[in-house]
């Protein structure tokens, strides 16, 4: 099984930080006290991480039918549904 290399937390916050600003994303204060083993992944691999973020920041914040509270339960059901830890 092939392993990706992981950041540390602070080291992929770090980037993270200079990746969303760069894109015009902007991060749930949760998230970034809270960083995933998903965003620690994508962070360090900044090639993946910033269209990731685009895409998150469409799906999560943009306006739509659906409130924001909406939109995390439908993330949590997915993820579990799909045995991730979220």
């Amino acid at each position: 099984m092939t392993r990706l290399r992981i950041d540390s937390i602070e080291e992929a916050m770090g980037h993270a930080a200079e990746i969303a600003p760069a894109r015009g994303i902007r991060f749930a204060d949760a998230y970034s006290q809270f960083p995933t083993q998903m965003g620690r992944l994508l962070a360090t691999h900044a090639r993946y991480a910033g269209p990731f973020m685009e895409l998150f920041q469409k799906i999560m914040w943009e306006e739509g039918p659906l409130t924001r509270q909406e939109r995390e339960m439908i993330a949590t059901v997915a993820s579990r549904a799909s045995r991730c830890r979220y």
